[in-house]
């Protein structure tokens, strides 16, 4: 129990955040945006360049190779919902809302409270592989929505995240290090990208009508995420510990986590961005949320003492 009440209180003021950005949005008619543009090109660049300075080199490699395969595999479970009975949704949001997975700005408060801000960057180079999804191939679906694919490609390049992962290699190949005050700086970066991820997310759901929801509908989308994830998962990580060996328990136990992890925000910061699609990204997310706040909990519970 203690350790489920430490989740929730390091969750629940991140989440909060939710309704914050909804109440902004209905009072002030808030232009997402200011929130979505400083987050991509600003903040989340700062946290993945320090944390990549403070992981190893294999994890570098290993974890995000492992994370982008995950992503990558899990548009063989959205092809499938499409194909049987969510052919009325627009392919590329579901496969996005299938293969983004919120690393950052859900799983920092939850590996926090679980294993302590020190393994943040472990969990950095988890989100590093599937960032690196997000930001190619799965910003590409999300552009396909609105675009035509000459004009996705070219929206794909304004995106700063490659030029970021590039330039944090060249630090960490460099052996340069943050000093030790930039610490506490970066706990307030990691914690204002949680809670400004979620926000957007708020601030994109002024229009949705709960009552046209169809809760069973989206329960069996989000029941075939988890379950192709963590069927994708054990394969990978299976065969990382045959061939490999590299990794540590507690990397094993973070990769754990992904399945139930929600729906990524960067899926509502990039409709957000683009301007297509906002509120049904954000229904994604939003639903996403609340079956992770109910799963990882049950999920920590089986987690060993380290």
């Amino acid at each position: 129990m203690e350790l489920v009440l430490n989740l929730y209180k390091n969750l629940l003021p991140v989440i909060s955040f939710i309704f914050i950005g909804y109440f902004i949005k209905k009072k002030l008619h808030f232009n997402s945006k200011f929130i979505s543009i400083p987050l991509i090109y600003f903040l989340l660049p700062i946290l993945v360049i320090y944390n990549v300075t403070e992981a190893s080199i294999e994890k570098i490699i290993i974890l995000p190779a492992m994370s982008f395969l995950l992503a990558l595999g899990m548009n063989l479970p959205a092809i499938l919902s499409h194909r049987t009975f969510a052919g009325k949704e627009n392919l590329f949001l579901l496969k996005t809302s299938f293969t983004f997975f919120n690393v950052a700005f859900f799983g920092i408060p939850v590996i926090t409270a679980l294993f302590g801000k020190e393994e943040i960057s472990t969990l950095i180079c988890v989100y590093l592989g599937t960032a690196l999804y997000g930001n190619t191939i799965g910003y590409y679906q999300v552009a396909k929505t609105k675009f035509s694919t000459k004009k996705s490609l070219l929206e794909l390049l304004k995106i700063p995240y490659l030029y970021v992962y590039i330039l944090a290699v060249i630090i960490k190949i460099l052996a340069f290090d943050f000093p030790d005050e930039a610490d506490p700086v970066m706990d307030v970066v990691s914690w204002t990208v949680s809670a400004a991820g979620m926000m957007v997310v708020g601030l994109n759901l002024i229009n949705l009508n709960l009552k046209k929801i169809n809760f069973p509908y989206f329960s069996g989308l989000l029941g075939i995420k988890i379950i192709g994830a963590a069927i994708l998962l054990g394969f990978i990580v299976l065969a990382e510990y045959l061939i490999i060996q590299k990794l540590e328990v507690i990397d094993y136990l973070i990769l754990a986590l992904l399945p139930v992890f929600p729906i990524a925000s960067n899926v509502s910061l990039f409709a957000s961005f683009l301007g297509t699609e906002e509120e049904r990204f954000s229904l994604f997310v939003l639903l996403s949320i609340i079956v992770s706040l109910i799963l990882v909990p049950i999920a920590a519970q089986f987690l060993p003492d380290l």
